[in-house]
This record gives C-alpha cells, structure tokens and sequence, in this order.
C-alpha cells in the first residue's frame, strides 16, 4: 500500500507525460492529480495535505488507475471523470450536457460588475446560454438580493442546470428554456453574462481531443465565431435596462467582432485570473449602434 504523497507524484508524472491538454477547470497536471485521487478515494475537494503520508485505500487505487485509463486513453476532462468542477467558491456537477466551468467572466461576478454597474445591487441578472448553470448559480450567490435567471435553449444542458440550481439551494434563481434572450421584456435586465458558442470554423478544426467530449452546440459558431453573437447583441440592446451592461466572452472571436461593429466601443477586459476575449458594453452603447429590426418578442 502507497501513500497519497507517493500516489499524487505518480499520478502528476503520468498526466505530464501524457500529452495531455489543461485548462477544462484544472491549471495544470498537479491540480488534475489532485482532483484525480481525491475522487477515486471518495474524499472532499477541500481535503487538504494533512492525508499525504496515510495510505490510500486498494479500493481507491483501483478506481484511481480506471480514472487515468480514462484520461490517458480517451483524453476525457477531469470534471467529467469525477462528475463535478468549481467555479469560484462554488462546486457543480458536471458532465457532457454542458462545457466544463471554465469561464473568466466569473471575474466580472467577483467584482461587483464595478465600475460598469454604478447601482448596489442589479434588480435582475441573466446568465443566457448558461449550460450548466454554473456562470448565473455563482452571481446569485454573490447577489443573494437579485433575481438570476438562467437561459439556454439546450434541454439537456439546462436539466443539468436545474440540477445544480437545486443543490446550490439558491432561491433568487430560475431556469428557462428560451432561444438566446427572446423571452425577455424590453428594459427588464440589469446585467447580462453571455457566454455564447463563439469558436470559429479553423479553431475548431484544430481543437485538442479534450474539447470533443463537449457538446458542440455549445462551441461552434460558424467562420467567424460570430454566428449567434449578432442577434444576441441586438436582443440585449432590447431587453437592457437604461442602466444595463452586457458582459460577453468570445474568445479568439474578439477581432472578428471588433470589426462586425466599429462603432461600438467594446471595453476588453484584463483578466487577472487569466482568460482573454471577455468584453463589456452598456445598454447606451449599445442603443446606438444597433439595428433593432427583428426585436424579441418579449414575455418575462
């Protein structure tokens, strides 16, 4: 029998060899490791180093060794091996339905959306293409005074969703199936988090083995990235309060988008967490700059 220390050298060694691609809610080959054996011995995430010089059990070993198979072998991601990930101080059950939390707007969350947002507190948030629910289940954490709605049009993804709604307990929250914000009445959002498919037609085709485990409905975007993001751009400007912001991660789509719309004076933000392509613009900007032809109808 081996201790986790020896277990937890082992298992890193292997992943960093392995060829492997980081980044589906793990930095690195050590973060994966530890992921990896706590969940195969069935312990907390937050365990912390005061097991490393016990013994793990045979049991665990075994699960553990079916655990790599997976990721060696296959190139699942982590999350989905042990079926959970976080985002923020918050934990959510994670499988193929929906991308693995990953998202760097989770740092407009964590910033009160200052200083795009002068009001305390946003009336509504709405967390569109919300997959598993985890972007708009950690700003109703943060917002426990605002209503958060989470939108996709994926049943899958937002039975997924639901699940995490309700094991996260927070009852400023809601799920609805809508196609992007087309259930929304005009002025009626404060803060939009917009995490929408944005990869483009060359980036998906060149996409490491780890990104074919997500469901594709929730990358590709067409040639440029862009496929959904105009009508979304145009629906926000719809649905936005006066005082409204629209906080939008695309990506390596970001020069696309920067040149489908000149006029429109997107702030990119720097990420301390890491993460690129993550943009903010107001409902002002917005209201000038977009053409309203096709607006929502609106029922929310």
């Amino acid at each position: 029998m081996r201790t986790f220390r020896e277990i937890l050298t082992t298992t890193e060694s292997q992943l960093e060899a392995g060829g492997l691609h980081f980044g589906h809610g793990y930095f690195d080959a050590h973060d994966e490791a530890v992921a990896l054996v706590l969940a195969a011995e069935g312990l907390d995430p937050m365990t912390g180093s005061e097991i490393l010089d016990e013994t793990m059990s045979d049991a665990g070993e075994k699960t553990l060794q079916g655990f790599l198979r997976q990721r060696l072998k296959d190139r699942l991601p982590t999350a989905y091996i042990i079926g959970y990930a976080a985002l923020g101080e918050l934990t959510f059950w994670c499988d193929a339905r929906a991308l693995v939390p990953r998202s760097p707007l989770m740092a407009a969350i964590h910033e009160g959306y200052r200083p795009w947002f002068e009001p305390s507190v946003p009336r509504r948030i709405v967390d569109v293409c919300c997959g598993g629910g985890s972007l708009g289940l950690l700003a109703a954490y943060h917002s426990p005074d605002s209503e958060v709605l989470l939108l996709d049009i994926d049943t899958d993804a937002l039975a997924l969703a639901e699940s995490n709604r309700l094991d996260q307990g927070l009852q400023n929250t809601l799920c609805v199936q809508a196609d992007l914000l087309g259930t929304l009445a005009p002025g009626s959002v404060d803060i939009i988090l917009a995490n929408p498919p944005y990869v483009d037609a060359e980036d998906m085709a060149n996409l490491p083995r780890e990104y074919q485990h997500e469901p594709r409905i929730a990358l590709a975007a067409g040639n440029d990235g862009l496929d959904l993001v105009h009508a979304l751009l145009r629906q926000a400007s719809y649905v936005l309060s006066s005082q409204g912001v629209l906080f939008l991660e695309v990506g390596n789509s970001a020069p696309a988008l920067a040149s489908a719309y000149p006029d429109i004076a997107f702030t990119w933000l720097e990420l301390v967490n890491g993460g690129h392509g993550v943009c903010v613009v107001s409902a002002a900007e917005l209201n000038g700059s977009i053409d309203l032809t096709g607006s929502p109808s609106s029922r929310v």
